[in-house]
């Protein structure tokens, strides 16, 4: 890691980013392996009936879809925690986190958790990226799950996307709800993508908007470098190689 204010600053940032995420799939995991020690074990061959197509689903909710999102939402604990426990193949799981958000769209955890159980464990980026963007046309106005859906592109299995990354992080930092380093977030990972000119427009927003004196002059060191890159036409003077991403969701069967 190279030296300097803002590499004192961001990994910690990033770091406490990691350990909401840890402890949020931590809190789910407890609840899994809860349901999977208490409530009946679909066989295999049944395990679909659990789970019908969530249109079909909502007609026969009689006008109670939050009950019916409870029982789901145990169900994708549920079967979570079985396959956590026992062959560890989630061939259903997109399935299971589709049919709780379409019975309870307003519910992020459910978004949060799906996504990134998909994209670590499940191995299956395409579904995650499709349930993140799915709370996102649902919520609009979310800066949670706006930062959430940048941060599973900062860490996506396989290789980072900072441009995405940025795009969200910049999302959720326009929005009331949004994490206090959604802006810092967005102008490191626009930075490090290699946009340098609008890196800069973002820093400089954190340098006039924190109140914090430190970050103002971390922002401030980051503005000269990205300027001097510029004058000298080499964008790489102001850029770094990140490290391989880290995995989130991570405990012990």
């Amino acid at each position: 890691m190279s030296s300097g204010a803002t590499a004192s600053l961001l990994p910690p940032r990033f770091v406490q980013a990691w350990a909401l995420a840890i402890l949020t799939g931590g809190a789910a995991l407890v609840l899994s392996h809860v349901a999977y020690r208490r409530l009946p074990h679909p066989r295999s061959i049944e395990e679909l009936s659990y789970y019908p197509s969530g249109q079909l689903l909502k007609p026969a909710t009689l006008g109670h879809p939050e009950t019916a999102a409870d029982l789901a939402w145990i169900r994708a604990v549920q079967y979570y925690g079985e396959h956590r426990n026992s062959d560890n193949r989630f061939y259903r799981m997109a399935h299971v986190f589709d049919i709780l958000t379409s019975l309870a769209p307003r519910f992020i955890p459910a978004y949060v958790f799906g996504a990134f159980a998909l994209a670590q464990e499940g191995h299956d980026f395409r579904s995650a990226e499709g349930l993140m963007l799915k709370g996102i046309e649902a919520n609009p106005t979310s800066g949670r799950l706006a930062f959430e859906l940048g941060f599973l592109y900062y860490v996506r299995p396989g290789g980072r996307d900072l441009i995405r990354a940025a795009e969200y992080f910049e999302q959720a930092a326009r929005q009331p709800d949004a994490p206090p380093q959604a802006s810092r977030f967005a102008a490191f990972a626009t930075q490090h993508a290699g946009s340098l000119r609008v890196a800069y427009e973002l820093w400089a927003d954190v340098f006039r908007t924190s109140p914090n004196p430190y970050l103002r002059d971390a922002a401030r060191q980051e503005m000269s470098k990205i300027q001097e890159a510029l004058a000298a036409g080499r964008n790489e003077l102001a850029m770094k190689k990140l490290g391989a991403p880290q995995v989130l969701l991570k405990a012990e069967p």
